[in-house]
């Protein structure tokens, strides 16, 4: 977890985050929670019950007008004529080479308007990227990162602990929402968001509400801690989670070198929709053939990997871990790299770990059989 020095932006929350005595640190430019009671802790509160995040540190950009749509699909890597109102898509913005400026989420609000979840160190060069481009379309956007806080339920219980918060006829809504899409909803009296989506690998929600009530939500939410077993959770757990998930952070598995098709999320690139910002670098490299590859990865021997330590594959240096740690859920240590195409599943190789080889595997991804559905 790649941690900024730059200490200045504090959340709707970092009051309620003081007072529960959690561990502060600096992350990508704010003030964040690390810990309440212990990252391993807190990691099996979320496999086992509910756990809630804050994460009002990302980003939230709007897009409207007649030519969003057009505009979104020169400018992302995913196919948005597919995607319905309601609906949320997984997807990237690309620079010409094909690198990756950011990953991140489009939602489907309406015919011509879609509401964008970035990441929070990328808040400004994001907005900066898609309003420079937009110059040349019948678009309006606007940065709403201060309007908004947002929350992560996520967990088994997620859906019951959700429910306290809502309205009736929402929590009904909320209880058939189909995965990665959002719905408008109503919370401490204000219009907020929901949507159906995580970053842990299991089952859960974000909810997007205004800044002013983003207190009072957080605190209606742990109220249902002895009933439903909610605790609040910090980045430390967030980070175990999602890695054992392999789902991508940026600035550790993915950054302006780093192509899509590379790190893994092919998925999501419809190279054949048209052309897109990004295209012509993936068409060739896929032509060419891809020399690196994103893998899941197990330790064979002691020792935890961390973000930059160097692969060998005999004694021929052949790739990067770029997401390390334990594994609290499947057991001992591992993550993900950036190795060589000619490695492949079931291989070994080592990582330095401060000087030592250590023995790994490459094994299936994910690490962990997400439930989110």
């Amino acid at each position: 977890m790649t941690i900024s020095s730059n200490q200045n932006h504090k959340t709707p929350l970092y009051d309620a985050h003081v007072a529960q005595k959690a561990k502060m640190i600096p992350f990508g430019g704010w003030v964040m929670p690390v810990s309440y009671e212990g990252v391993l802790a807190e990691h099996k509160t979320v496999r086992d019950a509910c756990g809630i995040f804050d994460v009002s540190h990302m980003g939230e950009v709007l897009v409207k007008g007649p030519d969003a749509a057009k505009f979104l699909q020169w400018l992302t890597i995913n196919d948005i004529n597919k995607l319905k109102t309601g609906g949320g898509q997984y997807s990237a913005l690309l620079n010409d080479r094909g690198g990756m400026i950011d990953d991140l989420i489009i939602y489907r609000l309406g015919d011509n308007e879609f509401f964008i979840c970035i990441n929070a160190s990328n808040r400004d060069k994001d907005f900066s990227w898609i309003k420079q481009k937009s110059a040349a379309y019948d678009v309006v956007v606007t940065n709403e990162s201060d309007a908004w806080a947002q929350i992560a339920i996520q967990g088994p219980r997620s859906t019951d602990v959700l429910a306290t918060l809502l309205t009736p006829a929402d929590a009904a809504m909320m209880r058939t929402l189909p995965y990665t899409n959002i719905a408008p909803v109503t919370i401490s009296g204000k219009p907020s968001l929901l949507a159906r989506t995580g970053y842990t690998g299991e089952f859960g929600y974000e909810i997007y509400v205004p800044a002013s009530v983003a207190q009072n939500a957080w605190m209606a939410l742990l109220e249902q801690s002895s009933k439903f077993g909610v605790k609040p959770i910090g980045l430390g757990a967030r980070d175990t989670l999602r890695l054992e998930a392999c789902y991508l952070l940026y600035g550790n598995d993915m950054n302006d070198d780093v192509t899509p098709l590379e790190a893994g999320i092919s998925w999501a690139t419809k190279i054949d929709k048209g052309d897109f910002i990004g295209r012509a670098a993936l068409i060739s490299q896929k032509t060419s053939g891809l020399k690196r590859q994103m893998v899941a990865f197990k330790m064979l021997e002691d020792g935890i990997p961390r973000h930059g330590m160097k692969i060998f594959h005999g004694d021929t240096e052949t790739g990067v871990v770029t997401s390390g740690s334990v594994l609290p859920t499947v057991g001992g240590a591992g993550g993900m790299a950036l190795v060589s195409t000619t490695l492949k599943e079931g291989d070994d190789f080592f990582v330095d770990i401060r000087g030592a080889k250590k023995r790994a595997k490459i094994v299936k991804r994910p690490l962990y059989a997400a439930r989110t559905k």
